[in-house]
């Protein structure tokens, strides 16, 4: 018996419907949440990272950046300004990314703290679409 059913949008589309999961690790800007049977209705802030879902099937593994999670009933809904599948990361691309935004970072006086924070977040999403990858080997 699967506990919820997970929903996850992007700008671009639908990136899984109706995700069968008993289990959920969301990554969010308090922290890593556990979402279990009969969690409470819940809406928080996504932070770039790894969500998981775990069902009897199987671990499906996604990566998220930035949106929101809205937990009703057993309804997980993700809304993320962008999403992978593991199976879907460009491994070269993600690398090539991380080492532009590392170059980037490496003069921080001169960014400004748009820029900065800007070439942050890129770190953060290259490093999450590797650590997924390596998952996916």
């Amino acid at each position: 018996m699967n506990n919820y059913n997970v929903d996850i949008f992007t700008p671009n589309g639908v990136v899984v419907h109706n995700l069968a999961a008993d289990e959920l690790f969301v990554p969010t800007k308090a922290g890593e949440i556990n979402v279990l049977k009969d969690h409470t209705h819940l809406i928080t802030e996504l932070s770039s990272g790894m969500l998981t879902a775990k069902s009897s099937s199987g671990d499906r593994h996604f990566a998220v950046h930035a949106g929101l999670c809205k937990i009703l009933g057993n309804k997980v809904t993700i809304l993320s300004s962008t999403s992978e599948k593991a199976e879907e990361i460009d491994v070269e691309r993600a690398k090539a990314a991380k080492a532009k935004a590392e170059s980037r970072l490496k003069d921080v006086d001169s960014l400004t703290d748009v820029d900065y924070i800007k070439f942050r977040n890129k770190l953060d999403r290259a490093n999450v679409r590797l650590k997924l990858a390596e998952l996916n080997k």
